[in-house]
């Protein structure tokens, strides 16, 4: 099913108003979307293939299969309830949860397993790598390794550790020329974590598509790790050209805060033209900083999940924009940091104490 707010089969679309006449249960292509004595047929007409319905305390519609519901729908205070055209999108949520399996990972401790043999306690079954490297420099660290079940190499960002680690990111609103786009400017703190890492990503890279020649390179990252990503491909792009070729689109990144600038954000949406999803959960604070009041702007394409059913198989295809406010850029900063450290109902911070 390809829709902008996607359900999973023979789940509900959205939980509907007590004030429906449908509490509890949403259109199923045969039922009625009723509120206030109204009664739209749903099934039939325009609406014949399973169309969703959108229900507030104060409105509801019924929208087609191949739309989606606006805010107004989920919270009447933002304003009325209407549908939202389809989007395509080549986002897909099980590439998206293999790539935050390998996140959750470089959380880990290199000291006590990582390096030597594969004891991840954030890994599902099936997740194991070979050949594993922990680059760790200043604090900052990424997991490299080859999964050889499926022929890919894996670079996966460590993100925000600890509560001050969050502070840290905040501090990273001070932005800095960019010097490979005319005018684009990017958050310091984030400029130098990849600088002090990508030597050793790109030593630990030569060595494993040295020995794995024909894998394709999957990276990705979460938080810190997240704003990384773009800077450590386009370093690969510029230094490593026979490695970037084997880079893996769609690349996909989870509680990604906002890079550079808008001349940043211009110019990443043709970079990375191949693929890029920032994958955002509900309320996650981080995706909201920095703010931009002090200049800067998400890239595109943000993948939300709202929530109305947060976990696997339900979720917004936003605008192209980055800052679409149909999704996270549109809901006031929140201090749920709990949704900072679940994505996909997967815990990412499963190896240590939060710091929370």
């Amino acid at each position: 099913m390809s829709m902008r707010f996607k359900q999973a089969l023979g789940e509900s679309a959205c939980t509907c108003s007590p004030f429906s006449g449908n509490e509890g249960s949403c259109c199923n292509g045969t039922g009625k979307c009723e509120h206030w004595g109204e009664s739209l047929e749903c099934g039939v007409g325009d609406l014949k293939d399973t169309p969703v319905c959108c229900n507030s305390d104060f409105s509801s519609k019924c929208c087609p299969a191949d739309s989606a519901c606006t805010q107004g729908c989920r919270d009447a205070l933002l304003g009325s309830c209407d549908c939202i055209p389809l989007r395509p999108t080549e986002y897909d949520e099980e590439e998206a949860l293999y790539s935050l399996v390998y996140v959750a990972a470089s959380q880990c401790d290199a000291k006590k397993g990582l390096n030597d043999t594969w004891s991840c306690t954030a890994c599902p079954k099936g997740y194991e790598l070979r050949d594993v490297v922990v680059v760790d420099k200043s604090g900052h660290q990424a997991l490299l390794g080859y999964d050889e079940a499926r022929d890919r190499i894996i670079v996966a960002l460590r993100g925000t550790l600890s509560f001050m680690d969050v502070i840290d990111d905040v501090e990273n609103a001070v932005a800095v020329d960019y010097k490979e786009c005319d005018g684009c400017k990017v958050g310091a703190g984030w400029l130098d974590a990849t600088t002090k890492l990508m030597g050793g990503i790109a030593d630990a890279l030569n060595e494993l598509v040295g020995k794995w020649g024909e894998a394709e390179v999957w990276i990705s990252g979460h938080s810190l790790g997240a704003a990384m990503a773009p800077l450590v491909v386009k370093r690969l792009k510029v230094d490593e050209a026979d490695i970037y070729e084997k880079v893996r689109f769609p690349i996909y990144t989870f509680g990604q805060p906002r890079v550079g600038n808008d001349m940043y954000s211009d110019w990443a949406k043709d970079e990375f033209k191949k693929g890029w999803f920032r994958v955002v959960h509900h309320d996650d604070p981080i995706p909201h900083l920095p703010p931009p009041k002090l200049g800067f702007s998400h890239m595109s394409t943000e993948i939300w999940y709202a929530e109305k059913g947060t976990g696997k198989g339900f979720y917004e295809v936003c605008d192209g924009s980055g800052e679409d406010k149909q999704c996270s850029a549109g809901t006031l900063l929140s201090g749920e940091i709990t949704d900072h450290l679940t994505y996909l109902d997967h815990d990412i911070v499963q190896c240590h104490d939060s710091g929370f």
